[in-house]
C-alpha cells in the first residue's frame, strides 16, 4: 500500500473512532472527561494526517521519503492503523445497543478504564509526533 493510501485509511478509521466517541459522549455521562481526552487526541492526529495528505496532493510535491520509511511492513503507519482499528472495534457496540434499547435497558458502557485511556492517548500521541517529525523532515 502506498503511503498516501495508508494515511487515508488511518484518516477513515480515525473518523470512525471519533463518531463512536461521540455516541459514548452522549450516552455515557460518567466518563465524559476520558472520552473528551481521547477524542481530542484523535482529532489532533487527524490534523497531522491532513497536513501530510495536503503535502502529498500539492502539485509538484516531492515524494515523501520519511513517510515511505514509516510505511514499511510493521512500520509506524501500520502500527497506528492497527492501534486505531483495535480502538474502533472495542468502541463499536454493534447490534447490542439496538437490541438492549428494545427492552428499555441502557446498552452502552464505556469499555476502557482511565489507565487504558491514558495508555491509548500516549500511543496515539507517539504516532502523531513521529508523523509530525516525518512531515517536518520532508518539508525542509
Amino acid at each position: 500500500m502506498d503511503p498516501l493510501s495508508a494515511v487515508i485509511a488511518i484518516v477513515q478509521i480515525s473518523a470512525q473512532v471519533l463518531s463512536l466517541c461521540q455516541t459514548y459522549y452522549v450516552e455515557v455521562k460518567s466518563v465524559r472527561e476520558d472520552i473528551r481526552r481521547l477524542r481530542d487526541e484523535v482529532t489532533s492526529l487527524l490534523d497531522v494526517l491532513a497536513n501530510i495528505r495536503d503535502l502529498t496532493d500539492a502539485p509538484g510535491s516531492a515524494k515523501l521519503s520519511s513517510l515511505e520509511l514509516l510505511n514499511q511492513p510493521d512500520g509506524h503507519i501500520q502500527q497506528c492503523r492497527i492501534e486505531l482499528e483495535g480502538l474502533a472495534m472495542k468502541l463499536d457496540t454493534g447490534q447490542g445497543k439496538n437490541n438492549m434499547r428494545q427492552f428499555g435497558l441502557r446498552a452502552l458502557k464505556w469499555p476502557f478504564s482511565r489507565k487504558e485511556v491514558d495508555k491509548t492517548i500516549l500511543a496515539i500521541g507517539r504516532h502523531k509526533e513521529i508523523f509530525n517529525l516525518a512531515l517536518t523532515t520532508d518539508t525542509t
